[in-house]
């Protein structure tokens, strides 16, 4: 069976990887936790419009490794009162993320690099 990850893999080294890590990642809810912790300005992060730019990778016989810049956006939720005076806006986030996908299950760990 070909999962959304092992789709990526097959992309590596070509310029369509990203977007397809990308869609894998979410698929796989992978980004939530790691931008989570890797946040600097908000409360809450949002992962759905994130970009990733890839900075470097490693591959081996057993996995894929990369590191990726990413670009994403966060909030700070105010109490959602009617007239609550601090609308929502959000804040522009950047993290780096390694990334290791085992070939053989597809399955991927994401962890926050940290600065």
């Amino acid at each position: 069976m070909t999962t959304p990850m092992h789709t990526a893999l097959q992309a590596w080294g070509r310029a369509e990887f990203a977007p397809l890590l990308r869609d894998a990642l979410l698929a796989e809810d992978a980004l939530f936790g790691p931008l989570q912790k890797a946040m600097a300005h908000g409360s809450c992060a949002l992962v759905d419009q994130a970009t990733l730019m890839l900075l470097r990778g490693h591959e081996t016989a057993e996995a894929l490794e990369v590191e990726l810049g990413v670009g994403y956006a966060s909030i700070i939720p105010g109490c959602a009162c009617e007239g609550d005076p601090t609308p929502m806006s959000e804040l522009p986030e950047y993290a780096r993320l390694r990334v290791r996908i085992d070939r053989a299950s597809g399955s991927a760990t994401v962890t926050p690099v940290p600065d």
